[in-house]
């Protein structure tokens, strides 16, 4: 293509050349870009800029038979968004980008319609785009560089979708990568799930992972209350904190990315610092789209970080010992929130005790045992930089909760099978948890017990120790 209006063929390597403008491409109009197909030899689609001539339309010419007939094909395109470069998908035959002098287009069509491609792109002239792999990458001018991160729901865009209720694409493979720092990156960090709604859903919709044997490994849902952090609460930028984005439940295409972790233990809260769930271990997943009572599954591979040398096993075994972990702490951490609720029901019970100094001396000696049970960490400071072994004496929750969230974090720091103190220092504090917990349970059977006797005596509400963390819903067996 010439930037005076000719369009040029050579099947030779050059030796000979054929005029092959279309007719109606008048003098002086630019050809910008010229695109062979790479699903069909005979197929090419060429880019015409003309606003030098003061004519701001869309010219996109294709051809099926190596340029002796010509369609004009920028149906879609608007007046004044005049065309760059023209790009066919590698992947999919048919599949069409253009860039023009107000944003990126698509067509599915081979070029008979045309749609914008815009999300949260500025409009401005984009000047060039090229496909790699499954990103969609973009050079504008003065606008910088642009990247549509994995574009194989377009290439999985057909008729069954448009017509149908509720459809999930097809995810790419998964890299199993950590964040390259503390601020994040602008990819993508997970498996990038896609889903379309026809229109609002009329119930929450759901999302569910679940591994190689059936057994569920993540469950999203639009109606989840997710946590926001307070800004006050962090002592840093506030920007580099991501809280959890929700499961949109309208009508349109959505994007939802999941982490590849498995859910901390209700009650169990997760910070900037940590802990977070378990790594799903390299293999085959399924994910399941649930929307309006209907569902539908597409499979998913996750694989290594190609830069860890890790064998298989030992991502195993590190998911093992975080996985125990991880549960025994959402053990820990119910016991707290029982703890602390506990203490508000004695509080209250003393009130309401008035003279009966049997049962405030029996409710005083409930409490001195309550606070020995979550009596403070003192070595929390250290533990940020180090992890002490547990005492011969009993452990209190709080630095149980402590050591466990430290093993968890370590445990989970790299791409590797747990390390031997690692091991050691797991066990210890594992057998260090059963104790406490052990003794928190023989405090409900036999100190709660008694003064839950008192209580009744004096014919007052008993002391109740709940199972649930607060706020979750029971649900039905």
């Amino acid at each position: 293509g010439t930037d005076d209006g000719l369009i040029q063929l050579t099947q030779d390597e050059g030796k000979t050349w054929e005029n092959v403008t279309p007719p109606d491409l008048t003098p002086w109009s630019k050809v910008a870009h010229i695109e062979a197909s790479h699903s069909d030899a005979g197929t090419a689609y060429a880019a015409v800029d003309r606003h030098r001539l003061e004519d701001y339309q869309a010219y996109l010419y294709r051809t099926r038979d190596f340029g002796k007939t010509w369609q004009h094909a920028s149906n879609g395109i608007p007046e004044g968004s005049f065309l760059n470069c023209v790009r066919e998908d590698p992947a999919r035959k048919g599949l069409l980008y253009a860039c023009t002098e107000k944003g990126v287009y698509t067509s599915f069509n081979d070029g008979d319609d045309w749609q914008p491609l815009q999300f949260n792109l500025p409009v401005t002239s984009v000047r060039d785009l090229v496909v790699h792999e499954n990103d969609l990458v973009i050079a504008t001018f003065g606008r910088s560089f642009w990247i549509l991160d994995d574009v194989t729901p377009l290439r999985q865009i057909d008729l069954h979708v448009a017509a149908a209720d509720a459809w999930l694409f097809r995810p790419q493979t998964a890299t199993r990568m950590r964040p390259a720092s503390d601020q994040g990156t602008p990819v993508p960090e997970g498996s990038v799930l896609d889903y379309y709604l026809k229109d609002k859903a009329a119930s929450p919709i759901q999302l569910e992972v679940f591994d190689s044997e059936g057994k569920l490994v993540r469950r999203f849902a639009s109606n989840d209350e997710l946590h926001k952090t307070n800004p006050n609460d962090v002592q840093f930028q506030f920007h580099w904190l991501r809280d959890p984005k929700p499961l949109l439940a309208e009508a349109g295409m959505h994007r939802f990315v999941w982490d590849l972790r498995y859910a901390l233990p209700k009650g169990v809260r997760r910070s900037f610092w940590g802990p977070a769930g378990p790594l799903a271990v390299p293999g085959n997943y399924t994910v399941k789209l649930t929307a309006n009572g209907k569902s539908s599954t597409q499979p998913l591979t996750i694989k290594l970080d190609p830069r860890v040398k890790a064998p298989q096993d030992a991502m195993v075994r590190q998911f093992g010992l975080a996985s125990k972990l991880a549960a025994r702490l959402g053990e820990v951490s119910l016991a707290l929130q029982q703890v602390g609720d506990l203490r508000k029901q004695i509080e209250k019970c003393r009130k309401e005790a008035g003279a009966n100094t049997e049962l405030l001396a029996a409710l005083q000696g409930l409490v001195a045992k309550v606070e020995a049970a979550v009596e403070p960490d003192s070595d929390a400071d250290f533990m940020l930089f180090g992890l002490a072994a547990p005492s011969k004496e009993h452990e209190p929750l709080p630095k149980v909760a402590a050591a466990l969230t430290g093993l968890l974090i370590i445990v989970d720091s790299a791409d590797m099978g747990p390390a031997a103190d690692a091991m050691m220092a797991s066990e210890g504090w594992e057998e260090a948890a059963q104790e406490t917990l052990a003794r928190w349970a023989r405090f409900q059977k036999d100190d709660l017990a008694a003064v839950n006797a008192l209580l009744e005596k004096a014919k007052l509400k008993p002391l109740v120790i709940s199972l649930m963390i607060a706020g979750e819903v029971p649900t039905a067996p």
